[in-house]
């Protein structure tokens, strides 16, 4: 199944850019080259000033949020574990930094029916204790996905549609369906591969063995981790010879490294800070757009909640001015969201749904329509330190929303427990919480499972929504799926299960010692950094 580069991924605009290797056509085709390119000096002055950044043999990297595990099974935000995960594990898919599925562990695959797939797997793949990766590892792996007793997290989605998974020989697999999937190869980019033996005696969320560019050398979920080389890694040695991920956890904490000078990349930075570095002769910065939304996904679950009427949930999305906050605090970078998960560049969004406009009359005329005219009471949980400038977003919401006479109470709560709390009982949890979800690759639907009824992070009632979404994602015509996309996006965007905010900000200082091609779905891979 194709699946096409998004028209642009990055929208650069501070000082310097023109480092990044831009291709002079249409704006659309400089954004698409902005996502593709290395960033590296271009000129004279800047390769001299390149060459005096001195980068030692560790690579150092940040990442914003603590660590919950590195699990291989179960997921990871690319701000914490999906960054390390996916330096020392395979999948048999991969994402390239301009949202095309790629070959992984896997050289290529065919579509036998609506319900039969093959992979052809590399046979040249080594854990790095020197154990060869088969075929039978990899169905063994598959094996435990499926297993609704796993502790595996990430299972959960392909147990929807994919009924097992066989080795047929030393070098093909087969995925036997119980639902159409078009895009499946895409699906498993983050499915990745561990060894059988040491997955049955190792504690996988704090120990790892992979076949990936990287080993863990030691773990600290709450600091960080160090990498070593795999010595049996089948690909291309990476640049450096050890990696040092740091979490840092605060914007205070990532500014004050950066004007020590100690990480070679940087993501998470707030756009008011990049000025900072604006003059750097040490770094480079890029703000432009990820392909996550920033939303306020909201709890109906919560027994006696105001939150569950829709004309309460409308209210919330007409009071809250998302224009004034990317005035203020995202150097106009992005765009408000159009009033769903699919935005340009990324994904083609419904054309006939728009963002809730900013009108306070509207919310109270609904606000007393619902009986409470008089406003409420609710909390938002926001993860500290996490998503750009979120603190600061969140406190002018709840200024927007207390002139309709809705006190807002922000929580904010570090990365690990945040989590716990929306794993949890949604009568505990909070109202709303200030949250990223997307994609990571092009036409791929699976981008609206958090929205769904049963997601594990998800306190929304929204049946006819998870039906649509079904159909969508099982559909085998291409037209029929974008069909089934549209009504199952406007029927969110009536029922108002979420407050869509604005995509993502895609921030990044970058050392002039190293080059990066940017990932703007913040995935810090360390192999992908070379010197420059």
């Amino acid at each position: 199944m194709p699946v096409h580069p998004p028209r642009a991924s990055l929208r650069p605009t501070l000082r310097r850019l023109s480092r990044i290797a831009l291709a002079a056509a249409t704006a659309a085709t400089i954004a698409v080259a902005a996502a593709c390119s290395s960033v590296a000096p271009a000129d004279t002055d800047d390769a001299a000033a390149a060459a005096a950044v001195e980068v030692g043999e560790e690579l150092q990297l940040t990442l914003s949020r603590q660590l919950t595990s590195i699990h291989p099974h179960k997921g990871g935000s690319p701000d914490s574990q999906g960054s390390v995960i996916g330096s020392v594990y395979e999948a048999l898919t991969t994402i390239t930094p301009d949202f095309e599925v790629a070959p992984g562990l896997a050289t290529e695959w065919e579509q036998l029916s609506d319900l039969e797939w093959e992979f052809t797997v590399r046979t040249d793949a080594v854990f790095s204790d020197g154990t060869p990766l088969t075929t039978d590892t990899i169905a063994w792996n598959f094996a435990q996905l499926l297993d609704p007793e796993y502790e595996g997290t990430s299972g959960a989605a392909l147990r929807k549609y994919i009924s097992s998974v066989d080795a047929v020989d030393d070098d093909t697999v087969a995925f036997h369906l119980s639902s159409p999937a078009i895009d499946l190869p895409g699906r498993l980019w983050n499915s990745y591969i561990v060894d059988r033996a040491f997955a049955e005696s190792h504690d996988l969320n704090t120990e790892a063995l992979g076949s990936g560019p990287y080993q863990v050398d030691t773990v600290d979920l709450e600091n960080g981790v160090t990498l070593s080389l795999n010595p049996h890694y089948a690909g291309e040695a990476p640049d450096f010879e050890s990696v040092h991920y740091t979490v840092l956890a605060s914007e205070a904490q990532r500014v004050a490294a950066l004007q020590a000078g100690e990480p070679q990349i940087a993501l998470n930075v707030d756009p008011l800070s990049l000025d900072l570095f604006a003059d750097s002769a040490v770094y480079d910065t890029i703000l432009g757009i990820g392909p996550q939304p920033l939303v306020l996904a909201i709890n109906e679950e919560k027994e006696g909640s105001p939150l569950q009427d829709v004309r309460v949930r409308q209210a919330l999305n007409y009071a809250t001015d998302k224009e004034s906050i990317i005035q203020a605090l995202f150097g106009e970078s992005v765009d408000p969201l159009p009033g769903q998960v699919l935005y340009e560049p990324f994904q083609e969004p419904n054309p006939d749904v728009s963002a809730y406009p900013f009108d306070l009359e509207k919310a109270q005329e609904l606000l007393d329509e619902a009986g409470y005219g008089d406003g409420f009471e609710v909390e938002v949980d926001v993860p500290s330190g996490t998503y750009v400038a979120a603190e600061l977003a969140s406190q002018a919401i709840a200024a927007q929303w207390a002139e309709v006479g809705v006190e807002l109470t922000i929580t904010q709560t570090p990365f690990p427990a945040w989590i716990e709390r929306q794993y949890g009982d949604a009568q505990a949890g909070a109202d709303l919480v200030y949250i990223m979800w997307g994609g990571q690759y092009r036409d791929g639907f699976q981008l609206f499972d958090p929205f769904t009824t049963d997601h594990i992070q998800s306190d929304v009632i929204a049946p006819e929504f998870d039906a649509l979404v079904q159909q969508a994602q099982a559909a085998t015509d291409v037209d029929e799926q974008r069909a089934l996309v549209d009504e199952a996006v406007q029927n969110y965007y009536d029922e108002a299960h979420t407050i869509f905010l604005y995509p993502s900000p895609f921030t990044a200082v970058i050392s002039r010692g190293v080059t990066w091609e940017p990932r703007s779905a913040r995935y810090l891979y360390a192999q992908e950094v070379h010197r420059a």
